[in-house]
């Protein structure tokens, strides 16, 4: 196919070099070029390091600066880039879209300034951007690093880090997100939307082919602090909002502004009818049918969590997170059996993480089943000794059993995890509840001067104080139970 195109006179001077150079390829001029486009601004602390990565990847580099006043600009022409300022409108897909407009390359490759490419990118990409098929992209994994131990993205918790790059090296966890960030140049491929803009859409409308890839995008943008990010959320709703009502039979519109509310705002009121009119305009929008469930379930309202579970398609990327949430309401009606099944349902279908271990272990306790209860429970801890939730349920199984040693010592192990004055006062409750009161004092005493100021805790050790006092006097009477 590529032969009917190529003019007589390109084959002509194409096959005298041939002749004269015994180091000329086909390939050379026939292979696709490559291009980076981007929006900056103020990104000289990161902008280096994102353009390094594609040093040796692209030809053609086009970045629109929205109002620079730092050394952005001069890192980018540094690397050959072609600059153009654009008045922020408030729109991040016309910025994009300036920045498209001047690419002449073939392909086309999208980077914020506080990511960078993947090295194992460089000897894949000739081989994508030489398949014919693809008219329209390929989706690549966008990965973003966090510094929290735990972090949730949609239904997914964050996977661990086994060999990040070195600016990601503090990560405790990441997450993938897919996109499609790396497609043709086509004039009618654009990137639509005020915020969250993306060029799937007109992809998707043309009908144009994309597949997955394993090309690899490092995003640290959480690194920069807790006050950076959140006045970048502040600015998102801002946006979110306004996309809205110029998109308002838009579904993807209602659901990020309700996934914003929801996972970083924590606004669950806020963000339930935001998640209702996604499937009123949408009923098949799985993933807003599933975070429906997660604030009936937050909200203690477990019965109406299992009717929006319902409506919620099984696909198979969240048939275990929707599995693991019918164990959380069956779990919170007291039908125990129900859950069990359900969390064995989520394991089955791959969300085999500690916490859903942990759910089912505390299930399997309840009915009985103290071995293999008690057993996933350990595990859990052991998996992520970092997380509270696990020490908590694992205390809740040892009481549940009546082990109030085990349950003593467990609960220590989770005040050490999580300090914070009713953990200590649950620790020194069991404690006092088996007559250790010196060892209750001591957690109190501990407590108190990470919490000086507690009034509970102070009353608490007052209380085990006199217990302990009076259990060395008999003739005073019997002690009674610390308060916790």
């Amino acid at each position: 196919m590529v032969w009917q195109v190529l003019s007589s006179s390109w084959l002509v001077a194409t096959y005298s070099k041939f002749q004269s150079s015994p180091n000329f390829y086909w390939a050379e001029y026939l292979m696709a070029t490559l291009g980076l486009s981007m929006i900056v601004r103020n990104e000289e602390h990161t902008l280096r390091a994102c353009l390094t990565s594609v040093r040796d990847v692209v030809s053609q580099i086009v970045i629109a600066d929205t109002g620079s006043t730092d050394g952005t600009v001069a890192i980018a022409r540094e690397f050959g880039a072609t600059v153009i300022s654009v008045v922020w409108e408030g729109h991040f897909a016309k910025a994009r879209n300036a920045a498209l407009a001047l690419m002449t390359t073939d392909w086309i490759l999208v980077l914020d300034a506080d990511e960078e490419l993947d090295a194992g990118a460089k000897p894949v990409l000739p081989a994508l951007l030489a398949d014919p098929a693809i008219d329209g992209g390929y989706v690549v994994k966008v990965r973003d690093y966090m510094p929290e131990k735990t972090s949730y993205f949609l239904e997914h918790t964050g996977k661990p880090v086994s060999s990040p790059p070195e600016r990601a090296k503090t990560a405790a966890c990441y997450h993938d997100q897919l996109n499609i960030r790396l497609f043709r140049r086509n004039p009618k491929v654009y990137f639509f939307g005020r915020v969250h803009e993306l060029v799937e859409y007109r992809i998707s409308l043309l009908g144009l082919k994309y597949v997955p890839s394993d090309i690899v995008i490092h995003h640290f943008g959480y690194f920069r602090g807790l006050e950076v990010r959140a006045r970048k959320a502040l600015f998102y709703r801002d946006l979110g909002r306004l996309k809205l009502k110029e998109e308002s039979d838009n579904p993807f519109a209602w659901f990020e502004l309700g996934l914003l509310e929801y996972q970083t705002f924590q606004n669950r009121d806020v963000a339930l009818p935001y998640f209702e009119q996604c499937v009123k305009l949408h009923p098949p929008f799985t993933r807003a049918w599933l975070f429906m469930a997660m604030i009936h379930i937050d909200l203690g309202r477990p019965f109406e969590a299992l009717l929006a579970l319902e409506q919620a398609e099984a696909t198979t990327e969240a048939a275990g997170f929707r599995e693991r949430l019918k164990g959380d309401a069956y779990y919170n009606l007291k039908q125990i059996p129900q859950a069990r099944s359900a969390y064995q349902n989520a394991l089955r279908l791959g969300e085999n993480t500690p916490f859903v271990q942990s759910r089912l272990g505390l299930t399997e306790v309840r009915l009985g089943d103290y071995e293999a209860g008690f057993a996933r429970l350990r595990r859990a801890v052991e998996e992520a000794p970092h997380e509270a939730e696990l020490h908590d349920r694992l205390v809740k199984g040892l009481l549940v059993a009546e082990d109030l040693s085990g349950a003593a010592e467990a609960a220590e192990r989770f005040a050490g995890c999580l300090r914070h004055p009713r953990v200590f006062l649950r620790a020194a409750s069991i404690r006092a509840q088996l007559k250790q009161w010196e060892r209750s004092e001591k957690l109190l005493e501990d407590a108190l001067e990470l919490f000086p100021d507690s009034p509970a805790l102070r009353d608490a050790w007052s209380e085990v104080a006199r217990n302990r006092i009076n259990t060395a006097q008999p003739s005073q009477g019997s002690p009674s139970q610390a308060a916790g």
